[in-house]
């Protein structure tokens, strides 16, 4: 430690911007335990009392600047972003440093002042929305409009839009604007830039189709909106989605052509070296200058550093010191995704040289493996965090695609280049990285239908992150010893099952799908199940809410999947599930159920997924293995309904140790009254209310029958249906029960033989 003063006091530095952050216990421990392991170190290097005393103030001093830092941004922003209201109007002033083209111009400020309220603050960066106006980087707009706050997940495991915004330091958005001045002069090398990126778009986009034009414009010019959702979802399968996002690989490959190119021809270390710095900065500024770049460019920076300077270039000073210089200007970074993979990913190539120091193995296949496997182990647990699975052979995947990564990169930029003044050219130029594309494609493709291709981890807690990564670090130094190898390797695959062990409790979920249905239920003893799946107000339900959440729990597959009826509102984010390939092993519905399209459509998508089709019929059971639970079909043939979906929904009475509830979909009054009448319903703790709520469902016959304890209603923000009806909700009260609404509370969580009812958003 005492050697790598400059890397460990930028440790230091992120390890109380960390534990300020993130606050965790544990993480103030490991700083504590940092601090006494650095004064044990310069205590061992022979370090005087004084010596000993001044270093570890100053150590201790660096961690408390990294806390004092993160807690002074956090009070700067709450100054005004506690004020801010959807909807209300303000005055914006800031600098335009970045813009992108869409449906409306969006714009990037910075150095930001904002009059709202009739009082002035400072704040950080905004995202502004104008439309069909052009305005150049470098000018300072004055602009009134409307205030956007980011949206919160509704659900565990949704997309925290707030979170990520933050971390880039961008705080809220200004949508329907006015702009009221215009100030300052253009920049002009950046405009000059945005032209270039511009032009390169559209050579890309002349000479290839647009699957793998999107592809190589995310590659070459930081811009994925070209990038189809399905070659997405394939890449991050695959775990090889860092190849079309510009790196340290990329910034490297290019910066150090350049730099070599240069040298042999004569030039002294400056020259090259301030030639190569100088174009990579503004290869960066034409990218977008994304989290991952700027740390390869700062890294790339210092070793042009030290070779000008004839001193050697040390990876880990220069990684850690990077590290601590983005979350000293935005410790809120410390929270995205993109910092902590980039960063974690070069851990791992530094930990391959560590198990390999002194070692000459002359094998470039295992050399390559070490490094891949390396990676995988250092950023395994940050793709649990945040997206909750991992991709099993990527670590193979990768030795096949890393090596032919710097040929695509050179040929994309080459032809794009060229596509601009003669698209024949380009296309001779381009073609070969369409072949390389596609062998990419057919990689991922092969691998993924391997067994246990995708593994679903789930969100691991902080307390097994730290353990995965403490435990990296004893393995690997015993892992040094020869004779404690084949401990090391019998070792891993425990720490890896005790970071991702889950207590198995009873727990059920009413998911916030806005305008519609979805709920999950475990059932403790390793039987997950779902009833509908679907909504009418938000946009790929399936694939943004529920197939996240899914993950979030680690729930690998439904055992039971139960759909009520087949309106759109139930079954759409269903469809979505399937076509992801998510293991369903049966399907359950009603043996009334309409044989209408709907339905055919869905019987055919989960034959062609082989999902196993199960009809219940009035008084069929599904039980537990022990017994311990069983869910009673009581749904009744209707006469005179038989195209009735609503009328024909699958009800549903879960019976448990720990838990009583009832499901009908959307079934009305009638059909409530039936069942009323033919069952001798016993009172129920979860009431599932019929038809989101509607006055025209939950009839006063039923409500007295279960008297619910609980009940919930699945229903969006303003919907359009005006649900839940007030009369509805007065017969509900009626009973005495407690009514929880999904568009108040988002995700509404009810767990143990207490009946504990978590809310998990109150807006």
């Amino acid at each position: 430690m005492k050697k790598r003063k400059v890397c460990s006091f930028a440790a230091a530095f992120l390890l109380g911007t960390a534990a300020a952050e993130y606050q965790k216990i544990l993480l103030w421990c490991v700083l504590a335990i940092y601090v006494l392991q650095w004064m044990h170190s310069i205590g061992k290097a022979g370090g005087k009392p004084a010596e000993l005393f001044l270093w570890t103030a100053a150590f201790a001093a660096v961690a408390v600047c990294g806390v004092y830092n993160s807690y002074h941004q956090k009070a700067f922003r709450n100054t005004y972003v506690s004020l801010l209201k959807d909807g209300e109007k303000c005055l914006v002033q800031g600098e335009i440093y970045r813009k992108e083209e869409k449906e409306q111009n969006l714009f990037y400020l910075k150095n930001c002042k904002m009059q709202y309220h009739q009082k002035n603050y400072s704040c950080n960066q905004i995202l502004l929305y104008l439309k069909a106006e052009e305005y150049a980087v470098g000018e300072i707009l004055c602009v009134q409009g409307k205030i956007q706050t980011f949206d919160l997940p509704a659900n565990e495991g949704g997309y925290n839009e707030r979170e990520h915004y933050q971390s880039l330091g961008i705080d809220f958005k200004l949508i329907g604007t006015h702009v009221t001045g215009v100030y300052g002069q253009k920049d002009a090398v950046r405009e000059w830039l945005y032209g270039i990126k511009a032009r390169l778009k559209e050579s890309f986009q002349k000479v290839m189709r647009d699957a793998d034009a999107g592809v190589l414009m995310a590659m070459t010019l930081g811009d994925k909106s070209g990038m189809e959702g399905s070659r997405k979802n394939l890449y991050q399968s695959a775990g090889i989605s860092h190849f079309y996002s510009i790196s340290g690989l990329h910034i490297s490959l290019i910066g150090m052509a350049l730099y070599y190119a240069v040298r042999k021809r004569g030039a002294g270390y400056v020259l090259s070296g301030g030639i190569a710095a100088a174009i990579i900065f503004w290869y960066g500024e034409l990218t977008g200058f994304g989290i991952s770049t700027k740390r390869a460019a700062g890294m790339f920076f210092l070793l042009l550093y030290a070779k000008c300077r004839g001193r050697s270039y040390d990876r880990m000073t220069a990684l850690a010191l990077m590290a601590a210089v983005f979350a000293a200007e935005n410790p809120a970074l410390l929270h995205h995704a993109g910092y902590l993979l980039s960063f974690g990913a070069i851990c791992g190539i530094l930990l391959a040289e560590w198990v390999t120091e002194g070692r000459e193995s002359g094998n470039k296949l295992k050399e390559a493996l070490c490094v891949s496997f390396c990676i995988q182990i250092t950023t395994i647990p940050i793709m649990c965090v945040f997206f909750y699975e991992i991709s099993v052979y990527s670590a193979f995947i990768n030795i096949l695609i890393v090596p032919c990564v710097g040929i695509l990169l050179g040929l994309g930029i080459a032809g794009g280049i060229a596509g601009c003044f003669f698209a024949s050219v380009g296309e001779v130029l381009l073609y070969p990285c369409r072949l390389l594309l596609w062998l990419f494609d057919l990689a991922c493709e092969s691998f993924l239908r391997l067994p246990g291709a995708s593994l679903i981890t789930g969100k691991i807690s902080f307390s097994a992150l730290l353990l995965w990564y403490g435990s990296i670090f004893v393995l690997v130094a015993i892992y040094r010893k020869p004779k404690m190898r084949l401990a090391v390797l019998v070792s891993l695959p425990v720490v890896f099952l005790l970071a991702l062990q889950r207590p198995a409790s009873l727990e059920l979920d009413i998911l916030d799908v806005g305008q519609g249905d979805g709920i999950y239920l475990s059932m403790g003893e390793g039987t997950t199940m779902f009833i509908d799946g679907g909504s009418s107000s938000v946009k790929k339900v399936g694939t943004y809410r529920i197939l996240p959440f899914l993950k979030y729990k680690g729930a690998k597959k439904i055992d039971y999947w139960f759909v009520s009826h087949c309106d759109a509102d139930h079954i759409n984010g269903l469809y979505e599930v399937m076509e992801s390939g998510y293991t369903i092993e049966h399907l359950v519905v009603s043996k009334y159920m309409p044989e209408d399209d709907a339905w055919e459509n869905l019987k055919n998508m989960a034959e062609s997924k082989r999902v196993e089709i199960l009809k219940m019929g009035k008084g069929d059971f599904l039980r537990g293995q022990k017994n311990d639970w069983s869910i009673k079909c009581l749904s009744l043939r209707q006469h005179g309904t038989e195209q009735d979906r609503n009328a024909l929904s699958l009800a549903l009475l879960l019976e448990s140790d720990a838990l009583r509830a009832f499901f009908a979909g959307d079934i009305g009054e009638l059909q409530e009254k039936e069942l009323a009448r033919e069952w001798n319903l016993p009172n129920v703790d979860l009431y599932k209310a019929s038809h989101h709520g509607s006055d025209y469902s939950g009839c006063r016959e039923l409500l007295c029958r279960i008297k619910p304890k609980i009940t919930v209603i699945s229903c969006g923000l303003k919907n359009s249906y005006g649900h839940p009806g007030k009369k509805a909700v007065e017969r509900i009260l009626e009973t005495g029960s407690s009514i929880y609404e999904t568009r108040f509370s988002g995700q509404i969580k009810i767990r143990g033989v207490r009946l504990e009812v978590e809310e998990f958003l109150v807006l």
